[in-house]
C-alpha cells in the first residue's frame, strides 16, 4: 500500500543552477527506482542553515511530496546518503 511522504533534503550551495537542477532530478529518479512516485516539488531556494554541515554555513533547500511503499524507503535513504550533492535530508510520513 502506497502512503504519502514528505521528503525535503538540502543540496551544497556550491552547485550552480544546472547542477541544483540536476541534482534535484537525481532525487525524483531515486524515488522512482524506489517505487514511489513524486507528487510535487516545492523549491525553497537558498537558506542559511542553523548549524555548519560539512563546513557548508547555506544550501538550497528542496521540499518534496511522495508516495511510495515502506518498504522502498529503506533504498531512498541509501541512495540519498551515497549522494555527495545532497548533505541533509529528512523522510516523514504525512498525516492522515
Amino acid at each position: 500500500m502506497k502512503r504519502e511522504y514528505e521528503l525535503t533534503f538540502v543540496i551544497r550551495p556550491d552547485k550552480d543552477d544546472e547542477g541544483f537542477a540536476a541534482v534535484t532530478d537525481k532525487v525524483a529518479g531515486y524515488v522512482k527506482a524506489a517505487g514511489g512516485e513524486v507528487t510535487s516539488t516545492n523549491l525553497w531556494g537558498r537558506r542559511r542553515l542553523a548549524y555548519p554541515i560539512r563546513r557548508f554555513a547555506e544550501g538550497y533547500y528542496v521540499f518534496m511530496l511522495i508516495q511510495m511503499d515502506a518498504n522502498g524507503l529503506a533504498e531512498l535513504d541509501r541512495s540519498l546518503r551515497l549522494n555527495e550533492d545532497v548533505i541533509r535530508h529528512l523522510v516523514v510520513r504525512k498525516d492522515e
